[in-house]
């Protein structure tokens, strides 16, 4: 796949951008200006994915790499992006960012994590991840889950 992009999102993007990290993918979110997406596009190498074509015609004018997204559904724009060759392999805690602040996750012990998360989670899981950057602790538990589905079902609905 070559060298993995990285990304910034526009304001109107925030689960996309959620979604992105958790797939393992570099993404800023929450530069409300658009020059200073701009800026920080050029400056950091990243892709600009935004559904407004305004910021999509400066982007191109400053020959920045730009994703115009059309669809306001979760799924068009995954779809969308899949068609820009942007890959969603397998969703894995090993691989994701942090889904709040865009970190990097490491495998943390249970030792670590003890009196950090409820005791009922430190018995029932062996699986920690911890963020690097904002200290948020992830396991593979409800939520966890939630995404895989969410994401299988994204792949199913596409026919992937």
């Amino acid at each position: 796949m070559g060298m993995r992009r990285k990304f910034i999102a526009d304001m109107m993007l925030g689960r996309l951008a959620r979604w992105l990290r958790l797939y393992g993918y570099d993404t800023l979110y929450g530069v409300e200006e658009d020059g200073e997406i701009l800026r920080i596009a050029r400056d950091e190498e990243r892709v600009i994915i935004t559904r407004d074509s305004g910021l999509s015609r400066r982007a191109k004018s400053l020959g920045l790499e730009v994703i115009l997204l059309g669809s306001n559904s979760l799924e068009g724009q995954v779809t969308e992006l899949e068609e820009h060759g942007v890959e969603f392999g397998e969703l894995s805690p090993a691989s994701a960012r942090c889904p709040k602040c865009n970190g990097p996750l490491r495998r943390a012990s249970g030792e670590e994590v003890r009196g950090k998360v409820p005791e009922a989670v430190y018995q029932k899981y062996d699986e920690f991840y911890i963020c690097e950057k904002c200290g948020q602790i992830y396991w593979p538990g409800r939520q966890w889950r939630e995404m895989v589905r969410m994401a299988e079902k994204l792949k199913n609905a596409r026919g992937g």
